[in-house]
């Protein structure tokens, strides 16, 4: 069993009121907390309806990735996955999950996009922390993965594939 060691605050936009949650690894990755449901609808002390909710970041391992890759209606975040995916932290789960476990479709193409913007990130002279050993294993490793690429080809943003695939082999 998950423990639960991750921490959420919700603040009242009012009167400053903090009230404290903790939950699991896999609620605080997924955001599978129902709020208002937990802790109320209002706030307890000026019934304000209004919050913010602070949380701790989650550094997801292998287990949350596989997890996310097997279920359509998991999220890591709600929208671009991929960028918070694209980060050289998570490089290693990422290319274990496309290699060692069957995942949806939709679910793969994000991993592979989120390659394509590591190499992106990595290659514009705009980013200053341009790292060309990190550049140079993703592009191998997208090298090696290039027919799941292709199919993926819908998913990547035209400028990203204007900067990548002419770096690849055989794109």
């Amino acid at each position: 069993m998950d423990k639960k060691n991750h921490k959420i605050e919700r603040e009242c936009l009012k009167c400053g009121t903090i009230q404290s949650l903790t939950v699991t690894k896999k609620e605080a990755a997924f955001d599978l907390i129902d709020y208002d449901r937990v802790l109320g609808v209002k706030c307890p002390k000026c019934f304000n309806k209004q919050f913010s909710i602070t949380f701790q970041n989650v550094t997801l391992d292998l287990d949350i990735l596989k997890e996310w890759s097997l279920d359509s209606e998991l999220y890591l975040q709600e929208q671009d996955e991929e960028l918070l995916l694209a980060d050289e932290l998570y490089l290693d789960i990422v290319l274990k999950t496309l290699d060692t476990h069957k995942i949806l479709d939709h679910k793969r193409n994000i991993l592979l996009e989120a390659l394509c913007i590591i190499v992106y990130d990595n290659t514009i002279k705009e980013n200053p922390k341009r790292d060309e050993d990190l550049k140079n294993r993703v592009i191998f490793e997208l090298n090696t993965r290039i027919e799941q690429l292709r199919l993926a080809d819908d998913w990547v943003m035209d400028y990203i594939k204007e900067v990548v695939y002419p770096q690849l082999n055989t794109m």
